[in-house]
């Protein structure tokens, strides 16, 4: 039964990648710009430069000539063996350029959801714990706080504080520079959001379960107020929290985005945004469809757990 839904869904989210596909290819050439220039390494002010016959020639090269439907149906097939072309502007291969980024984009988003995890639901069990004390009052404030605060002001915040001001860690730069120590930054300016949404779905869900009659007959057989809370309640309230967790390291790849380009951090988002200002159309289109993947795959296993976890959903 079980692998039964799990083949299922892994069949449904094949439409969920198609138009994630479909909609980068569009997006990307409904931007403004000619990728022929870009080829060429020139803008819309250097047009002059070259005549029409060299655009022409270009764009017969790199397949611009062709009718737009059968430009995405060749990128979609090239993809589905691996191969998203080579870069107008750097020609390199876009799937080594985006292979190369990959990591560090994916060490950004375990390092911060994993973090995110620990102090958000410790701060959530803690909250449901000392209900209405001082404990309680701080750790609502954090999270509203937190749920408040733009990520993008809260790196640069950081960069002041902990980097310029008190340099303790680096202001930016990659793995290769720093060491791991670069991710320190990134990570704390990436996981107050996600922290700050877990502490308060662990505070709400926690109460609901200690409200409940199994809460009070496990405390009138006389367990101890710690196997209470962390073995019987928070074993029941988590299921809410998985889901949370699951949908917010999706959403944590826009956020990437602008971390990555605020600390010059070599992943998808630095090479999104390159990618965006050289008018770069296969790498655009690499770059936007790999975080897509991310996005569905992040879901499914979401889905999955949420299956493994709690045998009702099966049903």
């Amino acid at each position: 039964m079980l692998l039964l839904l799990i083949v299922r869904r892994l069949f449904l989210t094949i439409p969920t990648l198609f138009g994630v596909a479909l909609l980068a290819f569009l997006l990307v050439h409904m931007a403004p710009g000619d990728p022929a220039l870009a080829a060429l390494g020139l803008d819309a002010d250097g047009a002059w430069l070259i005549t029409e016959a060299d655009l022409v020639r270009v764009r017969e090269d790199l397949g611009l000539n062709k009718p737009i439907a059968q430009q995405f149906g060749d990128w979609v097939w090239r993809a589905l063996q691996g191969d998203f072309g080579r870069s107008y502007v750097q020609n390199t291969e876009v799937t080594r350029m985006v292979l190369k980024a990959l990591p560090t984009t994916m060490i950004l988003l375990c390092l911060t959801m994993g973090s995110a995890i620990v102090i958000g639901c410790t701060v959530g069990v803690l909250s449901a714990i000392y209900r209405g004390r001082t404990i309680d009052y701080v750790a609502r404030f954090i999270s509203i706080l937190g749920v408040s605060t733009p990520t993008f002001w809260f790196a640069l915040l950081l960069i002041w504080s902990l980097a310029y001001l008190v340099p303790i860690f680096p202001m930016n730069g990659p793995i290769a520079r720093h060491g791991m120590i670069a991710m320190v930054l990134p990570t704390m300016a990436l996981a107050l959001h996600p922290a700050a949404l877990i502490a308060r779905m662990m505070r709400s869900s926690m109460l609901e379960v200690l409200s409940h009659d199994m809460i009070r007959t496990a405390t009138a057989k006389g367990l101890t107020k710690r196997r209470v809370y962390f073995v019987h309640a928070l074993r029941n309230a988590v299921n809410p929290v998985i889901t949370v967790v699951g949908f917010q390291f999706a959403n944590l790849m826009g956020g990437a985005v602008a971390v990555e380009f605020i600390f010059s951090l070599p992943g998808l988002g630095s090479l999104l945004i390159d990618s965006i200002y050289q008018k770069d159309v296969l790498v655009m289109q690499g770059a936007v469809l790999l975080i897509g993947v991310v996005f569905a795959a992040s879901n499914l296993i979401v889905d999955l757990l949420y299956m493994i976890i709690d045998p009702r959903v099966r049903l």
